[in-house]
This record gives structure tokens, C-alpha cells and sequence, in this order.
């Protein structure tokens, strides 16, 4: 049976929970179930992330997990998390494009939308037979599991990227047509002060 790429996201009730799941996901390599990555994303109580701990099989335990696991949750970390409220800052724009952009599948929606401030996730990238394993780890600390395929969240993570670059473009064109009007606003005021002082009343 051919093995099916997915991305996994476990949502804990006890941040503990999360980390034990960690502990046992790196041991679960076998027959039926290849980790490729895992990372704990902390959502802290200002709505920043922080990641405490992460996996990356192909580069060696300690690594900072890239692949798509780090995809997705760089993206929380970004522009993305600002729009969603995963972040502080101001909002330069492009919200509703994004949402647009992702509604196909909407991992990263998911996470952003239905983890509070102050809990855990553990997202991970598994390359599965069966989902018994997975299925029975959630079980075990009682996590809500949700399950995309890998290939739809890279579709994902391409479009919010896609999204991004299109809102910058967009808050690049806005600050250099403000600052050409301020600049035409300026000329125009020094204008009409030089035209006043050499305009004498007749005498």
C-alpha cells in the first residue's frame, strides 16, 4: 500500500499534553507511519507564536524544522499572523485576498482561527499507510486531530505567499503615491506663499 503525504495538526486542552505527543511522534517511524517533521507552535497570550520545540527527520533532531511544516507555521509568524491576529503591528492590508487565496483548504486558517492565546499545537508532516497511528496518538492526549494532504497545503502556503507579495506591491504603490502628493502638496503651498510675497497691493 502506498504511503499518503499529509500534514497533521494536533490541538491540546494542557500544554504538557502537547509535548508528551511531541516526545512520542518522533518515536512513532515505522511500517505504517514516516514522520518528516513536527513542531510545537505556542500561542502566547499577546498573540505572538513562539516555537519551543520542533523535529526535522531529514536534517537531524535539534534542527530548525524547514520543509512545509516550517512553511506553514512561518506563515503564522508573518504578515499572515498579523491579518489573523497571531501577531502585533500594524495591518498593512491584503486580509480578505488572503482569505480568498486559501479557502480551498485552509490549514492555515484553521490553526489561526481556532487556537486561543496562550495553548498549543503540534504540526506535523507524516507520510502514512494507514492513519490508525496518528489517530490513536490523538486519542491518547486527547487532541482534536485535524488532517490535510501535503500537496493542497503547499497549494496553500504558494497562494497566501502569492498573497503576501501582491499586498506589498499594492503598499508600496500607496506609499509612493502618498508621498508624490505630499511632495505636489508642498510645491504647490511654497507656490502660492512666493506668489503672495511678490504680489504688492497697488499703490
Amino acid at each position: 500500500m502506498d504511503r499518503t503525504e499529509n500534514v497533521v495538526v494536533f490541538r491540546f486542552a494542557e500544554q504538557a499534553s502537547a509535548y508528551q505527543a511531541l516526545s512520542e511522534l518522533k518515536q512513532l517511524d515505522g511500517p505504517t507511519v514516516e514522520v518528516t517533521g513536527a513542531m510545537l507552535v505556542e500561542r502566547q497570550l499577546d498573540g505572538t507564536v513562539r516555537i519551543p520545540e520542533g523535529v526535522d527527520a531529514r536534517a537531524g533532531e535539534g534542527t530548525l524544522v524547514g520543509g512545509l511544516v516550517g512553511s506553514v507555521v512561518g506563515l503564522l509568524g508573518g504578515p499572515v499572523g498579523v491579518v489573523l491576529g497571531w501577531g502585533t503591528g500594524a495591518l498593512v492590508g491584503g486580509g480578505a485576498d488572503w482569505r480568498r487565496a486559501t479557502e480551498s483548504s485552509g490549514l492555515v486558517a484553521l490553526v489561526a482561527d481556532e487556537v486561543s492565546a496562550g495553548s498549543t499545537v503540534l504540526v506535523a508532516e507524516v507520510a502514512e499507510r494507514d492513519t490508525v497511528a496518528i489517530d490513536l496518538l490523538a486519542m491518547r492526549f486527547g487532541a482534536v486531530l485535524e488532517r490535510r494532504p501535503s500537496e493542497r497545503v503547499r497549494a496553500e502556503v504558494k497562494a497566501v505567499r502569492e498573497a503576501e507579495e501582491a499586498a506589498e506591491r499594492e503598499a508600496a504603490k500607496a506609499r509612493r503615491e502618498q508621498k508624490k502628493a505630499q511632495l505636489e502638496a508642498t510645491i504647490e503651498t511654497r507656490g502660492k506663499a512666493l506668489k503672495q510675497r511678490f504680489q504688492r497691493p497697488a499703490a
